[in-house]
């Protein structure tokens, strides 16, 4: 059997009963890996937990030849915690015959509930949740899934945080056509939303698709409204098929914000419709445009998007723009370089909003006049290093001081405050002549 400890602190119990009205604070359960017979303990045990409940799992590999359904609710001052223990890093997995018949971990109707270190390896899906409200899932791994990793596309989703998570390899079926995304959030046809949600300071790669439904890293779908994604680590999302880093419909009650991400190797770096601002990203190396700014199939009406500071980098097209039509658009203080190829690919763009943009590449629906779209140079004397992805800019950068003052953004790629004259771009790099921030790498990005 589980070695399974339950344990509660005598005078905790005390005070509780003393101060609380005599209700407890809760329970602490402590397991470890399964054992022949015994493997749903995990599940058992999580399924049981009450407001201020935590379970812990300790190393080794928990593996459940069925499907794993979790449905646990806490509250506002009660959450429930399941978490590895301290310095060790439990896995949940599924025999490999039965990898294509389950999600690796469903979560059902989970309320105030923190999911936090475990790795989920394997299963169809990784980690879906149905339905839920005011759940943190952070520091867990989602690897080697045969679909995608992350998915909240089964019932409405509110208040999420999904922080710090490794999710690489996925979409590895070979049975028929599939779909890797690192997170589908959101119902593809608005039946389902997202709302509230922070995705933040994730870890994203290596995404395979073989179908139409994509490879993306984050997905916000259709009427999913209020999610922030930012300073998330996204790079090839291009593996069988080439989708991109980020995509955000749109279409909702209210905007998503895109901001202060990293990617490469992706299809679209970014692909944004409607009600959205997308804001110090840095886009590199991507095989069809930095950012698409374009209708869908699923989204009724081009609105409300607002893409400022950007830096754009080395892609076959900076930008491409299809906003016949639309109403709202801003496109403003952006670094776009793409030597030898296509920065600006524009239609439609009368009644939207241009300025201080500063551009090097080809040009198509647009012109350089001094004001909307500039003259970038060199991208050797705009970046410190281009060629190691070092995009500061470098002293004396006609990206320094130029910017657009009433559409700069309040902070940059690095969380640094923009003063004025402020920069054009992602950084804002006021007296420092070299970037004091993190270095574009695989990983993690870390904030000052």
């Amino acid at each position: 059997m589980n070695h399974i400890s339950r344990t509660k602190s005598v005078v905790v119990f005390l005070l509780s009963l003393l101060f609380c009205g005599g209700i407890s604070l809760g329970v602490t359960y402590k397991i470890h890996p399964a054992t022949a017979g015994s493997e749903e303990d995990f599940e058992t045990i999580a399924n049981s937990l009450k407001p201020g409940d935590e379970l812990v799992l300790y190393g080794g590999t928990y593996s459940q030849t069925a499907r794993r359904s979790v449905t646990a609710k806490g509250t506002a001052d009660k959450p429930i915690i399941i978490r590895a223990a301290e310095g060790q890093q439990p896995l949940l997995t599924h025999p490999a015959d039965r990898a294509a018949r389950y999600n690796n971990i469903e979560f059902v109707d989970c309320e105030y509930l923190t999911i936090r270190g475990i790795y989920f390896k394997g299963g169809s899906s990784g980690a879906r949740f149905i339905r839920g409200h005011h759940i943190t899932f952070e520091d867990c791994q989602i690897s080697h899934t045969l679909n995608n990793a992350l998915t909240m596309n089964s019932g409405d989703c509110d208040a999420f945080i999904i922080r710090r998570n490794h999710i690489h390899h996925t979409g590895l079926s070979t049975r028929g056509s599939t779909e890797g995304e690192g997170m589908y959030i959101g119902g593809h046809d608005g039946s389902y939303i997202t709302t509230n949600t922070l995705v933040e300071g994730n870890y994203i790669h290596h995404t395979r698709g073989t179908s139409s439904g994509g490879n993306d890293g984050v997905e916000i779908k259709f009427g999913s409204y209020g999610n922030i994604v930012r300073d998330n680590v996204i790079h090839d999302t291009n593996i069988g098929r080439k989708y991109p880093g980020i995509f955000v419909y749109g279409g909702g009650k209210g905007i998503n914000i895109v901001e202060g991400n990293i990617i490469w190797n992706a299809g679209e770096g970014i692909q944004v419709v409607s009600d959205a601002v997308i804001r110090n990203n840095i886009i590199f190396n991507c095989s069809a445009t930095g950012i698409t700014a374009a209708p869908h199939a699923a989204v009724p009406h081009v609105r409300n998007v607002k893409i400022v500071n950007n830096t754009i980098v080395n892609n076959p097209r900076g930008i491409l723009f299809r906003w016949e039509k639309a109403e709202r658009m801003i496109f403003a203080n952006n670094a776009v370089y793409c030597p030898g190829s296509t920065a600006i690919d524009a239609a439609g763009i009368e009644g939207s909003i241009f300025s201080a943009n500063y551009i090097t590449g080809r040009l198509v629906g647009v012109t350089l006049d001094g004001s909307a779209f500039c003259d970038g140079g060199t991208i050797e004397a705009a970046f410190m290093a281009p060629a190691q992805q070092n995009y500061w800019p470098r002293p004396g950068s006609v990206l320094t001081d130029h910017a657009d003052k009433d559409f700069a953004a309040g902070m940059d790629f690095n969380h640094t405050a923009r003063k004025p004259p402020f920069d054009v771009g992602a950084y804002e790099s006021q007296v420092n002549s070299a970037n004091p921030g993190w270095r574009i790498q695989e990983g993690f990005k870390a904030n000052q």
